[in-house]
């Protein structure tokens, strides 16, 4: 015969392991920067400064633009004995990227080896159309630091993706082959195109993680075709010698 009070601790323990999981947040997809935001007496945001960021961008483009989006931040005004005051809040801005598994997934990311490194080409057809964009890529990485294979998440264009195939296939890490090392590990690389500087759309600038980070491939503009130079002035001639 079942005992009554062993069945309900055995319901109350799954209960609580149950709830336990269910309160533990899942890792939100994408990049998050959050600002300390400094509010006046209306709500309305005066300064930010940033206080926490993941910004995989080399030059700190999502902190740039959070601090763009603060500007519109408007909050409910804080009251302190019936007076409005003014206040600081922490805001996370959050960028999205499909299949990213948050910043615990780049732990032990591999290092780059010292020396050069082989850059994409710029595709010369898409340059002649004044085209960029960008390509998602996929590097599976060996324990000794060499790549083992390379493929495209997605791309904007074939032309992209092939040329960042070309080179990533080319480079080497750091040696990685310690003991409890996986034999192989994969992690993600946006490359971005840019003509003339032109700026890269977002979505090739963000890898979901794990991730090496991003770089642009610049094309500078044609240079400009030579002047044709103006043909010489004849020489004067000389006067002819008076006898």
């Amino acid at each position: 015969m079942n005992n009554p009070a062993r069945l309900i601790l055995t319901l109350l323990t799954l209960c609580a392991l149950t709830t336990g999981r269910a309160q533990t947040p899942a890792p939100k997809p994408g990049y998050t920067i959050t600002l300390e935001v400094s509010y006046d007496e209306t709500g309305k945001p005066e300064d930010a400064k940033v206080v926490k960021s993941d910004d995989p961008t080399g030059d700190h483009t999502l902190e740039m633009i959070a601090m763009k989006m603060v500007k519109q931040d408007q909050q409910p005004p804080k009251l302190v004995d019936g007076k409005p005051v003014k206040f600081k809040a922490r805001r996370p801005f959050n960028f999205p990227v499909a299949g990213d598994q948050g910043e615990a997934a780049n732990a032990n990311r591999p290092v780059l080896a010292a020396g050069p490194k082989a850059r994409p080409a710029y595709p010369e057809n898409l340059a002649a159309q004044d085209v960029g964009g960008g390509a998602i890529m996929a590097l599976v990485i060996r324990a000794d630091g060499s790549v083992q294979s390379v493929s495209t998440v997605q791309a904007s264009h074939p032309e992209f993706a092939a040329s960042a195939e070309a080179a990533l296939r080319q480079w080497n890490f750091v040696s990685r082959d310690t003991p409890g090392t996986p034999a192989e590990s994969t992690w993600h690389l946006a490359v971005g195109f840019s003509v003339a500087g032109k700026d890269v759309e977002l979505k090739w600038r963000l890898a979901p993680r794990p991730a090496l980070g991003s770089f642009i491939v610049v094309r500078p503009p044609p240079a400009p075709p030579a002047a044709l130079a103006a043909p010489a002035a004849p020489a004067p001639e000389a006067p002819a010698e008076k006898k």
